[in-house]
Formats: C-alpha cells, sequence, structure tokens
C-alpha cells in the first residue's frame, strides 16, 4: 500500500464537480495510458492541486492548449489561475496500488479498481479525500473478451466501454472491474415508471455460487433499505467479485467482494446485507472526516443486522449483537473514543469501535428514543445528507429533532467518552424490610469517565421461578436501589435482555 500522504482536499476555494476517465487497459503488464478531465468550481485564484502518485504526467491541457503545472511524484498543482472549462491530465505509467492488474483467482487476468481509504491517487488524478464528492464517467478500453463495470451506468459496449455516475460520490469508491465475467440478472427494484436493475458479476467458475447462495437475496435486502431509510440512491446495484483486499467494498452502485470466499465457498449472506447497507450509508451519505468513520462502517454493521432480522427473524439482530459486543470488550480499541480525532491513519480506525461499537450506539440510541423516533430521524438524517457529507454532530441534530428533546449526554458520552460501562453489582437480601439491596459500581477505568445509564434493568429470579424486573438510573461511580421481593433471589441479571453495551458482574 502506498503510504499516507495527506490528501489536497482541504485545499482553499476549490470544489471538484466532476470527474471524466478515459484509461486504456493494456493487453499485457500494468502500464496504463489515461486522460482526466476534472471540472472545479471555486476561487479563481486558487491554484488547482491533485493527488497522483508515481506516475507520468506528459501534460496538463485546457481546451487543448497545454497550461504550466508542476508535478512532485505525489501532487500536480495547475500555475495559473481557474480556467474556463475543465482542465485535462494526460498521464501513464505502472500502478503501485489503487488500480490492480493481475491474474486472478481462476487464473485469469484481471483489473479492478481498489481505492479505500486514500488510494484512488494512485491510478486517479483527484482531490482524494471523503469531503469533496464528484461526479465521475470511465470510459474504458480493455482487452478482447473482457467485460467491464464500473460507476453508475452503460449503453451496450464491446472493448470500448463508457459508464457514467451522474450523482456526486467520494473518490475512494470510483471504480471499475474489468474481467472474463458472466453477468447474471437479478429481479430488479422498480419505482414506478423507473427500474434498478441488479446484477452479479462473478468468474464464470463461481457464477452458479454467487446466485444461489450469497445473492439469492439481493434484491430483497436492497428492498428491505428502502422501507427502512428511504429510496435506492444510484441507478443500478452491480455485485461484483473481485481482488479486493478487503471481505468487501462498498463502491457507488458497483460493489466488490474478495474472490477467495467465492472459490472457498464459504461467502455468505452477511457480508452482501453490510455492503448495500453501505450505499444509503457511506456512499449517499459520507463521513466528511475519517474520524467519524461509524457513520458509514456502524451504519453498515447495524443495518446488516437489521435487515437480517426484517428476513430472518429477530434472532439474527440478538445473536449479532452479542457477537458484536464479545468482539468489543476483547478488542485493544477500549482506551479510544469511538470518535477517533487523535488517529490521522484511516485503516487504523478499521476497529471494533467504527464497526461493533457503531452498531451498539444505534441500537441503544433506539432503545433510548423507541423504534418510531429512531427510524424517523435515520430517514430523514438520510434525506437531507444525501449526495452530500457529514459529521456526528449533524446526525445527533437530526435525531434530537426527530426525538424532541436533548440527546446530548447520549451522544457525548458515547462517542466522545472511551469505553463502555464495566458493572459490578453486589446484593444482599434484607428480611425484615422485605427487598434486596443492589449496590452498583462503576469499575471501568477512571480515565473512561463514569457512565450515565437512565434505563438500567435488573431482574430478580425467585426459587419458584418467578422474576421481578426494575429499571433504575445508574449516574456516577456507585448507585444504591432497591428491589422489593417477598424472599430472597436466586439469581440477579443485569441488562437481562442485552439491549446496553455493558459488561456485568454480579457478586452476593
Amino acid at each position: 500500500m502506498i503510504a499516507s500522504v495527506p490528501a489536497v482536499a482541504q485545499q482553499s476555494g476549490i470544489d471538484v464537480t466532476g470527474y471524466s476517465f478515459s484509461i486504456r487497459i493494456p493487453d499485457t503488464g500494468s502500464v496504463i495510458s489515461a486522460v482526466a478531465a476534472i471540472s472545479y468550481r471555486g476561487n479563481p485564484a486558487a491554484p488547482l492541486r491533485l493527488d497522483l502518485v508515481a506516475l507520468t504526467v506528459d501534460s496538463v491541457r485546457v481546451a487543448q492548449h497545454a497550461v504550466p503545472f508542476t508535478y512532485d511524484g505525489k501532487t500536480i498543482q495547475l500555475n495559473a489561475q481557474r480556467p474556463e472549462g475543465p482542465v485535462e491530465v494526460f498521464y501513464r505509467g505502472a500502478p503501485r496500488d489503487g488500480l490492480i492488474i493481475q491474474t486472478n483467482a481462476r487464473g485469469h487476468r484481471s483489473a479492478f479498481g481498489d481505492n479505500w481509504p486514500e488510494r484512488a491517487r494512485a491510478w486517479l488524478p483527484t482531490v482524494d479525500a471523503p469531503r469533496d464528492k464528484a461526479t465521475v464517467r470511465f470510459r474504458v478500453t480493455a482487452p478482447a473478451g473482457w467485460r467491464v463495470v464500473a460507476n453508475g451506468t452503460s449503453d451496450a459496449c464491446q472493448r470500448i466501454c463508457t459508464w457514467t455516475e451522474t450523482r456526486p460520490i467520494p473518490t475512494y469508491t470510483m471504480v471499475l472491474g474489468a474481467a472474463p465475467f458472466t453477468v447474471s440478472r437479478h429481479r430488479p427494484i422498480i419505482h414506478g415508471s423507473d427500474t434498478i436493475p441488479i446484477t452479479v458479476w462473478a468468474y464464470p467458475e463461481d457464477s452458479a455460487f454467487a446466485d444461489s447462495g450469497p445473492f439469492l437475496r439481493a434484491t430483497e435486502i436492497a428492498e428491505t433499505l428502502e422501507r427502512l431509510v428511504g429510496p435506492f440512491p444510484y441507478e443500478k446495484l452491480a455485485h461484483v467479485e473481485s481482488s479486493t483486499r478487503y471481505g468487501g467494498m462498498e463502491n457507488s452502485t458497483a460493489i466488490f467482494y474478495a474472490e477467495k470466499p467465492y472459490v472457498e465457498r464459504t461467502m455468505r449472506e452477511g457480508v452482501v446485507r453490510h455492503e448495500t447497507s453501505h450505499q444509503w450509508f457511506g456512499d449517499a451519505v459520507t463521513e466528511r472526516e475519517w474520524s467519524h468513520l461509524w457513520l458509514s462502517e456502524g451504519f453498515a454493521s447495524y443495518f446488516d443486522l437489521v435487515v437480517g432480522a426484517a428476513l430472518h427473524g429477530d434472532s439474527v439482530l440478538a445473536e449479532g449483537l452479542a457477537r458484536d459486543a464479545r468482539a468489543y470488550f476483547d478488542s485493544k480499541v477500549q482506551d479510544r473514543p469511538l470518535v477517533d480525532t487523535a488517529e490521522h491513519d484511516p485503516n487504523n480506525l478499521l476497529n471494533e469501535n467504527s464497526y461493533q461499537k457503531g452498531a451498539w450506539v444505534l441500537h441503544m440510541l433506539r432503545g433510548s428514543v423507541g423504534d418510531s423516533a429512531f427510524f424517523r430521524g435515520i430517514r430523514e438524517y438520510y434525506r437531507v445528507y444525501r449526495d452530500s457529507t457529514a459529521l456526528s454532530s449533524d446526525f445527533q441534530r437530526v435525531m434530537e429533532q426527530a426525538a424532541g428533546r436533548s440527546l446530548d449526554s447520549f451522544f457525548r458520552q458515547w462517542l466522545w467518552q472511551p469505553g463502555a460501562p464495566k458493572l459490578e453489582v453486589r446484593w444482599r437480601y434484607e428480611a425484615v424490610e422485605h427487598r434486596v439491596r443492589l449496590d452498583i459500581t462503576q469499575t471501568q477505568p477512571e480515565a473512561w469517565g463514569a457512565f450515565r445509564l437512565p434505563r438500567l434493568v435488573i431482574e430478580a429470579v425467585a426459587a419458584t421461578g418467578a422474576a421481578t424486573r426494575r429499571v433504575y438510573t445508574v449516574d456516577g461511580r456507585t448507585t444504591i436501589a432497591y428491589l422489593e421481593m417477598d424472599a430472597a433471589p436466586t439469581t440477579i441479571r443485569v441488562d437481562p435482555d442485552r439491549r446496553l453495551l455493558v459488561q456485568s458482574t454480579v457478586l452476593p
């Protein structure tokens, strides 16, 4: 992977509105030749700077006229005021990363874009950061016998294919895939007179497995997300077997999945639910800064389980959250806040905070505000920030409006405090008062701070099997509470329905 280089997206007064890439993939080797046309707006005096790593830039032109530029192997800078019309960059070379040209798992040569988090710059001259979304067009010349898929929609094509995405997307989801694919068509999503095609692109040896296994319910997954969140954000959805380094990569309209689980026949529906959820969260609504990655990964992790529950039963959600809690409490990131502004390498944010804790934050928020307000807020958040970017504060503001009350305490402790509550509950039965005394102590490290739990459920089970439940507010390091019972209980259970991300130890 290319070493992390700060993106140029924060350059003053520059907003890229569209990219158009013409790329020739060679019959042999990995040297591409390409032209990128960049349309942008903003301060005419601000120079355009583009990320591009370790390729050869032959010229930069505007309206077929060469313009002065500098290139240091990392950044192209246009040394002129903002021109009228697109800036064209003519370049070539063998990408070290980002565009992977190699022999795939089935022995066939192929090419796949793989941009996350800031690897588009290895083969595409871009403002390579999530805050600067743009439309994209790919015109790809591929070897004979290959089929090409990319973002957006395409006309019928042979060796030269053009794909166009008219909605702004982040650079990390701008990709192409080219290989000897077999393409199958699944039932489309129908919106009145509009049809959103759903296709599965797989190597011929894996096509039957893909269609009958992980992608069997590809359409139902997307339709369920539409009911829960809002309309599918793009013109088509292609599921693509690929050479991505990740298990799945949520490229807008063209999701890439690692080829190894296809070959080993271990791929399951869960990864499809997760990556499809990203089309709404991560792609259509994009985190403005990497430190807010949970707005992508936490959302996809939670809606994977929510959609799974809708299709297969509530146990999918309950069992998935239990796994997520175990993974989080076994992790090495508990001493970091979920929104970790001190971590500047996006790869290090691919951790149990962004995924598992992020999913739990949404589940606890749902429990706090109720289903109606929660999904109303989710739909409004999607509507307002679709095709744009958001921070956690934007999400909080929308959810507060949906709930009709401040949620500052909730978001402050779950997003900005490290860790989660670790409760030690000591109890004793007070026979004279016919009650159980509960001494609830938060034992997590001092550096994590104390958590406020406004609705902690504790259940006492009598010898007869009868259960008594009470809801308590835990605020501060130590809380004393009482539970009325005619006889001493045999068992005390903390959060028996697993509605909170807490660890608990019960001691007599």
